[in-house]
């Protein structure tokens, strides 16, 4: 490849794919020498975009920060923007000496984009699967069967979607506060009208820290973190390996074998398609399947909202991994973070969701010279956003930083948001109580300011 002025390509050197951009006139001399490289001296460049012009191949190099137009040869190799070079300078002109592995972030980014758009609402999806319990299934097309005729569920379908519901906090009819509560055996359940029918009556008082850890364990998103740790049970104990079980059962009633569920095209959300890294979107999705109501769905439209479902959560765990594998300068991760939606279910058997964000700042920790006294602190930094039934949408954005904390509420309705400010001192001297300095604590009416989260060449994420 050369720069685009017209110049010659240099001879190539022997055994290398190379090929080298000349630089003997003035504007590509100028740019070679802000690069600032000495001679055979190597450095990784990135395709940032491709070009096509007066029918000539070229491509925009990002190196060093700088921006470099070259023109590709015809049996160059097979470039597409967002791939690594390794170039070097050879005398007054470039050298391609290799194109470079994908990296571990432009994998991950590939595989994000693979699922985005076939992402299932969880709360509107379970709240569907749920309603099985008590409405069974849509009887198949036949010529003896009556429009909107259903059967019941066969014993290991209802137990598989009890075994769901069992992962999910229940919000209390009289508190709406949430606690995990046993569900009965299946069989006390069926042909109940609600799948809470089998909800035994002794509960704990609320969700204590415990609880909130089993939320954020049960929620999927750490699945095969906790496989490799070799932590999870037979039994599946979180919603991504329960799904996946539900489906198994599913596939083997219609003797289907477990290869056969790639053929069933999820169900997307319209807001997911739309926005599909946007954070925080809470919204309040319309019960029942896409034909209408809370009318029964068939196993096959089962099968494929559980294959949206699945991709939500896999898309939770690829945008987290990737905003966590984000290299600072030093090469270290700046932020780990983690992405989730948690469900519950709410009185009557809806399900709900909130959407959370949890960052880890440590960089100031370790980026101290190995002796030095440490006497920075990692912060963290926790954002969540909730629809509530009689409260509506309200956003939570709390920084911790060693025992100074500081957290801002947004809440849309009016009403909300005057009974949160009526109650934000006494939860000033709770929090002081705990041995925490409150910086910052405030109430606000409206929604937090974001920025759309757009897919480039990589993904950019915008802080909730």
């Amino acid at each position: 490849m050369k720069l685009p002025d017209g110049n010659s390509i240099s001879p190539q050197p022997p055994n290398r794919p190379a090929i080298s951009v000349d630089t003997g006139r003035p504007d590509p001399l100028r740019q070679l020498q802000s690069l600032q490289l000495e001679n055979r001296q190597a450095v990784v460049a990135r395709v940032a975009e491709l070009l096509s012009e007066r029918g000539l191949q070229q491509a925009v190099l990002e190196v060093r920060g700088q921006k470099l137009t070259v023109s590709l040869p015809a049996d160059g190799p097979e470039l597409k923007a967002g791939d690594l070079l390794r170039i070097m300078r050879e005398g007054q002109s470039l050298t391609l000496l290799d194109k470079l592995p994908p990296t571990a972030e432009t994998r991950l980014g590939q595989a994000l984009i693979r699922h985005l758009p076939w992402q299932q609402h969880l709360d509107s999806g379970l709240s569907q699967l749920l309603n099985a319990l008590s409405a069974g299934f849509r009887a198949p097309p036949g010529p003896t069967s009556q429009p909107g005729a259903t059967q019941p569920l066969p014993t290991t379908v209802r137990e598989a979607l009890h075994s769901i519901a069992r992962l999910l906090p229940q919000a209390s009819p009289e508190t709406g506060g949430l606690t995990f509560r046993p569900l009965q055996t299946p069989a006390s359940a069926q042909g109940s009208s609600s799948p809470l029918a089998g909800l035994a009556s002794a509960a704990k008082p609320g969700l204590d820290v415990d609880g909130v850890r089993q939320w954020l364990a049960n929620s999927g998103v750490l699945t095969e973190a906790r496989l490799a740790r070799g932590t999870l049970e037979a039994a599946p104990t979180d919603l991504k390996l329960a799904l996946g079980r539900l489906a198994l059962t599913l596939l083997q009633h219609q003797n289907l074998g477990a290869d056969q569920f790639t053929r069933f095209t999820p169900l997307p959300s319209n807001e997911l398609v739309t926005a599909p890294l946007q954070f925080p979107a809470p919204t309040t999705m319309p019960l029942g399947n896409p034909e209408g109501g809370r009318e029964p769905a068939s196993p096959g439209q089962m099968l494929r909202l559980l294959a949206g479902m699945l991709n939500r959560i896999t898309v939770n765990q690829l945008h987290s991994q990737l905003l966590t594998t984000r290299s600072g300068p030093e090469g270290a991760p700046q932020v780990n973070t983690l992405v989730t939606d948690l469900p519950w279910m709410a009185p009557g058997g809806e399900v709900k969701t909130a959407q959370l964000r949890i960052d880890y700042d440590k960089r100031e920790r370790e980026e101290k010279p190995p002796g030095a006294r440490r006497a920075g602190v990692a912060e963290w930094r926790l954002n969540l956003a909730m629809d509530l039934d009689e409260a509506g949408k309200v956003y939570f954005d709390v920084a911790l930083r060693q025992k100074a904390l500081s957290a801002r509420v947004w809440a849309e309705r009016q009403d909300t948001a005057r009974q949160v400010n009526q109650a934000l001192g006494d939860l000033r001297s709770r929090l002081t109580d705990l041995g925490l300095e409150v910086s910052e604590l405030e109430c606000r009416r409206g929604q937090p300011p974001t920025a759309a989260t757009r897919l480039e060449h990589r993904l950019l994420d915008t802080r909730a």
